[in-house]
């Protein structure tokens, strides 16, 4: 009997959950597994607000694919387009090659991406947090605009230097904006000619309240605990306009800003409109409980799957109904591990099961040993809820090498002052070769 072809598109949290559940399969030549992504590593996103404020290695948040996933053949490259029909997926590798694969099973799981909106400048002046290229750039830029702030002469140039302003106020938002702000604090003080000076940290959100995946006692005590920083929060507000980096607002302020950060949520990847995958109408992949891919009437699409943040999963535990899923690696580790055993199933001849899983519960941290979570029901705030947090992270990196230095990293913390040491002065990494170059050439 020939092997079944698994072709799993994407490797984040729920592609490599799976690509690595189904490792003995294929090492025993029960299948064949095909991962596609244009990324060598896994991205612990949880961990990016830590990146971005210094207290965790870029390195220690990534995991390399090819080690845990040596049985599965991976392939650097990004999807084209997708016959179901056919059973066949076109990727263009790195090289600029087209391929044409043929499976017997495709499984979506692209992810998703930041959601933007047509805001006037947004493109142009602000970046995105869903990255460890974004993460660790804003580290090091909000760094080198302390830096400008201590060496500029212009009053206007300096305030617009450090003044950082963050769209969006779910959990990541918040997240992010807290560790970087205890960051730039800690190196505002290292400057004598910035002594009295004042940085502008502003969280805008355009709901009534900031994290609303947490409780609203939870929600309400952040926003106390992001005040007493020096943050200010402006909830029930928009950004109407950045260009220029000038940020305004739909109460009439007007913020001159060198950092814009969006985190205002996100969408799922647009490269699934090269696809004729049956779409929900968020643009997620529709799928049944049992993560195969469904037709508007609900019949199950033949050997096309999907999961994790592409994926319009039902949710059959909640009270109200329709419900789905919400898009978080809890949903996505799970989800894979359901959708592996459905794969061999399948392959069987056997009928598959159904994913159902109450959540666990919700973790923030927000750095300085401060954080929040909801776990099983029971909210916990300050240093619990940090310690738990830490707990649940070092034991979910899909690695036992990065946890150690992942672990390593945070006593270190606690026993070493905090990297401060920018890196990104020069962003073209061989403009420093260029200019000793050309100095020689005169």
């Amino acid at each position: 009997m020939a092997e079944s072809h698994i072709l799993i598109l994407g490797a984040g949290f729920a592609g490599f959950t799976l690509a690595r559940a189904l490792r003995r399969d294929a090492a025993a030549h029960r299948l064949r597994v095909t991962v596609v992504d244009p990324q060598p590593y896994l991205t612990y996103k949880p961990l990016l607000p830590e990146v971005a404020g210094g207290e965790t290695q870029a390195r220690d948040s990534v995991v390399p694919l090819r080690r845990p996933l040596k049985q599965v053949d991976l392939i650097a490259g990004s999807l084209e387009s997708v016959d179901t029909g056919a059973k066949v997926a076109v990727v263009r590798t790195l090289d600029g090659t087209e391929r044409a694969l043929g499976y017997d099973h495709v499984v979506f799981a692209v992810g998703a991406v930041t959601k933007t909106l047509p805001i006037p400048g947004l493109a142009e002046n602000a970046i995105g947090f869903s990255s460890i290229e974004e993460a660790g750039y804003l580290r090091d830029h909000v760094l080198e605009r302390i830096r400008f702030a201590a060496t500029t002469t212009d009053r206007a140039a300096r305030q617009r230097a450090l003044t950082f302003v963050f769209v969006g106020g779910g959990y990541t938002g918040v997240e992010a904006i807290a560790e970087l702000q205890r960051l730039a604090s800690a190196e505002l003080e290292r400057y004598r000619r910035l002594d009295g000076e004042r940085m502008n940290w502003l969280l805008v959100e355009a709901a009534g309240r900031i994290a609303a995946e947490l409780t609203d006692a939870l929600s309400a005590w952040t926003l106390r605990l992001l005040r007493r920083r020096g943050i200010r929060v402006l909830v029930n507000t928009e950004m109407t306009s950045c260009e220029n980096g000038d940020v305004v607002l739909n109460n009439g302020e007007t913020h001159p800003a060198d950092t814009i950060v969006w985190v205002a949520g996100v969408t799922p990847n647009p490269v699934l409109d090269r696809t004729d995958v049956p779409r929900g109408k968020k643009g997620h992949v529709q799928c049944a409980a049992t993560l195969q891919a469904v037709a508007d009437d609900g019949t199950p699409l033949e050997g096309v799957w999907a999961l994790g943040d592409d994926a319009q999963v039902p949710d059959l535990t909640a009270q109200h109904q329709p419900a789905y899923y919400p898009p978080n690696a809890q949903n996505a580790i799970r989800q894979a591990r359901v959708l592996a055993g459905n794969l061999r199933r399948a392959i069987d001849g056997r009928p598959p099961v159904e994913y159902r899983h109450t959540s666990l519960g919700t973790l923030a941290s927000y750095g300085g040993m401060r954080g929040a979570a909801v776990l099983r029901g029971v909210p916990l705030r300050g240093v619990p809820a940090w310690a738990v947090d830490k707990v649940y992270h070092a034991i979910a990196l899909p690695s036992v090498g990065r946890r150690l230095r992942l672990v390593l990293g945070w006593v270190g913390n606690g026993l070493t002052p905090r990297d401060d040491a920018p890196v990104s002065a020069f962003p073209e990494p061989r403009q420093r070769f260029r200019e000793a170059a050309r100095e020689q050439e005169q």
